[in-house]
């Protein structure tokens, strides 16, 4: 088998405080890669605690500057030390590209998770967030002759309504490792909702939590766990609604858990909730698919194309606290409905596999490679 030399352009790794889904993607292809003899190296921001040089899973990994000095730091040290080396260079773009069009020769395959669109306004100051949606567009119609990598059809789309043509698109799926995520022992006692990921405000978490309120009106022993780390000032804004929604008791706050205790809540919980802005796919509502949790969902970009629509899970108009707390109303009321839906579930969850990713992911690079 050929071994090739990859260079990886990443936002943060795996073990940034701040990783979510688009870093697991990164690790399970980067570690499975380096697993098959290839030569993996992954340059990042660095973080408190983070090591500037680190070799996990065979991978290495060299983390430079923070969140916006990392992309001058990390082109300068390419071009300094790494330059001509590789045999393919990934472009991995989360929010902020490395416009490695404009000083990369190698072969470049770009992979990209979702545009960032409304959420600059959930985040951001709405003079950053201006900015930044102005030049959003400009900086990825610089990729439009890149081979592109993406995770959704909903993402594709977005990128082709910014004049990049389709065929140069593709879209790989994510995976899971089944031999973690599968269905546990039992459910909870009490009808158990969960939402799991990043601390957001673009995750639209209090639409969740203000639907619990319609949601305790009808199941009053009914309980929401929030699992997860992020943003301390939206986590309090959070706690502070629950206080005011008289939800306290029905109400916890996890903060971060291990991925055994995030596979233990995925298990136990009769529902998956997730109400965000946007994602590039919806990695969780997979994650709760595999341990037999099917998902309400709001009808966005990557949520909707990580869910059968009444199938394997319930999709509701985002920002409508009223349907969200009625379709977990639903689902939490009617047996045979989530038995439904969660066979379907765990069947749907089956189609997603990390070494599948991989290959998709390796034979893109083949065909860069090949065609150049």
């Amino acid at each position: 088998m050929e071994t090739l030399k990859i260079f990886i352009f990443n936002w943060r790794c795996w073990l940034h405080p701040s990783a979510g889904g688009a870093e697991v993607v990164t690790r399970e292809v980067a570690r499975r890669l380096a697993s098959q003899g290839h030569e993996v190296h992954l340059v990042c921001a660095n973080y408190w605690g983070g090591k500037r040089h680190d070799r996990i899973y065979d991978v290495e990994i060299t983390r430079l500057g923070g969140a916006i000095t990392l992309y001058p730091m990390a082109a300068i040290y390419y071009q300094g030390k790494l330059r001509g080396r590789f045999d393919v260079v990934v472009d991995e773009i989360n929010t902020v590209p490395f416009f490695t069009p404009l000083y990369v020769k190698e072969p470049k395959v770009v992979l990209i998770h979702q545009l960032a669109a409304e959420i600059l306004f959930e985040e951001l100051s709405w003079a950053r967030a201006k900015f930044w949606s102005i030049m959003e567009p400009w900086a990825l119609r610089l990729y439009k002759n890149q081979p592109l990598l993406t995770v959704s059809q909903s993402t594709k789309k977005d990128l082709t309504n910014l004049g990049i043509p389709g065929r140069n698109i593709r879209v790989i799926h994510e995976g899971l490792d089944h031999n973690l995520y599968r269905p546990g022992r039992g459910k909870s006692s009490y009808p158990h909702v969960i939402y799991i990921g990043r601390i957001k405000q673009f995750k639209g978490i209090h639409f969740i939590v203000e639907a619990m309120k319609h949601v305790v009106k009808i199941l009053p022993n009914a309980k929401l766990s929030i699992a997860g780390r992020g943003d301390i000032k939206y986590e309090a804004k959070l706690r502070e609604l629950a206080k005011n929604l008289k939800l306290e008791k029905n109400i916890e706050f996890h903060g971060y858990v291990t991925e055994e205790g995030k596979i233990r809540l995925l298990q136990e919980a009769h529902i998956l909730a997730m109400a965000s802005t946007r994602e590039g796919f919806g990695l969780s509502v997979i994650e709760a698919n595999a341990c037999r949790t099917p998902t309400v969902v709001t009808d966005v970009p990557g949520l909707r194309d990580s869910v059968i629509k009444d199938e394997t899970g319930i999709i509701v108009p985002y920002g409508n606290t009223e349907a969200l707390g009625n379709a977990i109303v639903d689902l939490l009321s009617n047996n045979e409905l989530r038995e439904r839906l969660s066979q379907n579930a765990i069947k749907w969850a089956k189609q997603f596999d990390w070494d599948k990713t991989t290959s998709e992911v390796l034979g893109n690079i083949k065909e860069v490679m090949v065609a150049k």
